[in-house]
């Protein structure tokens, strides 16, 4: 029988691990890697995660390559009910408009496609429904709401490795989108491997004294980048890679923590929550690595793999806080059981940190 969210903070809390020795600032607290759900899945993604009024939307790539999705922990099931939801890149999933999950793929066309939640704890999905043409994706979407109009931002790496970007509009329950543009100042990693899973976040950013979208990738010589846009525009504000040298043989997670529908100022309760930002990969020894920021993304405090059993993942981590709270990270993994034994092959792994 699958654990819920609640059952697996219960047992997270149970082994938490204090830090002492990393390099750089230690966390203050983490928990040994476990199973998400009791070792009852197999997946070729990591597993991505939204909490909508105390409900966990839980959504991966199968083995199969459909989607499935599990509500508040329960059982796993094929989005949509068929196998009609086929990828080659991880899911997405994201809260909009608000009250509602929606999961974003990239099809086996190359076209971004998305289905909505309805209501219920079984199989409540809609059709999928195609964004305009003109993705041209070769990865997953990346997603974030706008701090600014309260849009859907839909970034999808092109063929050209660029990345392409719409806004997706709620007016009134009626979606529609912005169109396609693309992104000339990013190039991203040179395969599969590295442009899959990148992240973005939105985030009050201090260098520019209002709300910004960030979003994290690898480059083409495998270090992390880091991507600052206007939430209204979409516009580039700056391009700079991401202090401490790490190298990546992924895409990049990323998630910061505190409320998630809205952006904070400097003053305004929660702000320094908010700045709390952590980004994870897996590192050119194929084993996962984190690190953390408190400026919200604009510097971090030094690549180190979290406490406990190397963790050898065989898709980019997902990284987001942890449901019920938004105080601590939760990072998931495909683990590799061709480099460590100690959990099946593919299965979900996931660890809690603070």
């Amino acid at each position: 029988m699958a654990r819920g969210w609640r059952a697996m903070l219960a047992a997270l809390a149970g082994v938490v691990l204090v830090l002492a020795g990393t390099p750089g600032p230690a966390q203050a607290a983490e928990t040994e890697w476990i199973s998400l759900d009791g070792n009852q899945s197999r997946v070729l993604s990591a597993v991505y995660s939204v909490t909508i009024n105390g409900a966990t939307y839980d959504v991966a790539r199968g083995t199969d390559s459909n989607i499935w999705f599990r509500y508040n922990g329960g059982s796993w099931h094929p989005l949509g009910g068929n196998n009609a939801s086929r990828t080659t890149s991880p899911p997405r999933i994201v809260e909009f408009p608000p009250g509602r999950a929606m999961v974003v793929i990239r099809g086996t066309d190359g076209e971004i496609w998305y289905s909505q939640a309805n209501n219920g704890s079984l199989n409540f999905w809609t059709d999928w429904v195609r964004l305009p043409a003109g993705a041209n994706a070769i990865g997953s979407p990346i997603l974030t709401i706008s701090s600014a109009t309260r849009d859907l931002m839909i970034e999808a790496p092109n063929t050209y490795r660029r990345i392409n970007t719409t806004f997706l509009r709620n007016y009134n329950g009626t979606l529609t989108s912005s169109g396609w543009r693309v992104d000339s100042h990013a190039l991203l990693g040179t395969n599969a491997t590295d442009i899959e899973g990148d992240s973005q976040i939105a985030v009050y950013g201090t260098e520019y004294y209002r709300s910004v979208l960030r979003s994290f990738f690898t480059g083409t010589d495998h270090h992390v980048w880091r991507e600052t846009t206007d939430p209204t525009t979409g516009a580039v504000l700056d391009l700079s890679e991401v202090n401490g040298g790490g190298e990546c043989a992924s895409g990049v997670g990323a998630a910061r923590l505190g409320n998630q529908s809205t952006v904070v100022g400097p003053g305004q309760p929660g702000y320094a929550e908010q700045q709390r930002v952590m980004i994870s990969c897996i590192g050119n020894d194929g084993y996962v690595w984190e690190t953390t920021s408190s400026d919200g993304g604009r510097t971090f405090d030094g690549w180190r793999r979290p406490a406990g059993s190397p963790a050898p993942s065989a898709s980019t981590p997902a990284v987001f806080p942890t449901p019920l709270g938004n105080t601590s990270w939760t990072i998931t993994i495909r683990w590799n059981g061709a480099r460590s034994g100690l959990f099946p092959d593919n299965a979900v792994i996931s660890k809690r940190i603070w």
